[in-house]
């Protein structure tokens, strides 16, 4: 196993969970409908929860979470909200059906880093792989959850 390229790997996708937890966090106080922000707000703290999860699989596989990583994730998250849709003061009806696909898009990365981390946990002791069917089950969850918001968000975009 090479340690080098784990925890680089390890760390890219620390860098991810920073940003993906900001996305969520904002979206969670700026979606235009209060149940559907309820629900993101919810989903945040659970992403949260598996960036803890994450942090422990860093410390267990011999590394430190990347202070570094951490300000990069969160600067990309900003720099993500700049989108051009003609909006320069008050948001467009189409950021909030924008933010769904986009959180949809970090928990599938998440997912993807679980994924591989599950099929290489027979050849590393430091990686449980209950744990990581249990996290990549929620991701599953988080996935079903958010494509029923899009589905939600869209039609009520274009009915606006």
């Amino acid at each position: 196993m090479n340690d080098e390229n784990l925890q680089a790997y390890l760390q890219h996708h620390w860098a991810g969970s920073s940003a993906g937890l900001a996305l969520f966090r904002r979206v969670g106080q700026s979606h235009s409908d209060p149940q559907v922000a309820a629900e993101i707000r919810q989903l945040a703290a659970e992403m949260n929860e598996d960036r803890e999860s994450l942090r422990d699989i860093i410390e267990q596989t011999g590394g430190k979470p990347s202070p570094v990583a951490t300000a990069t994730g969160r600067a990309l998250e900003f720099a993500g909200r700049f989108k051009p849709n003609g909006r320069i003061v008050r948001r467009s009806a189409l950021a909030d059906l924008f933010d769904i696909e986009a959180l949809r898009d970090a928990v599938n990365g998440k997912r993807a880093g679980w994924h591989v981390l599950l099929t290489i946990a027979d050849e590393d002791p430091r990686l449980d792989p209950k744990q990581l069917a249990e996290l990549m089950r929620r991701a599953d969850d988080h996935i079903d959850r958010l494509e029923a918001l899009h589905l939600k968000v869209g039609p009520a975009v274009f009915h606006a």
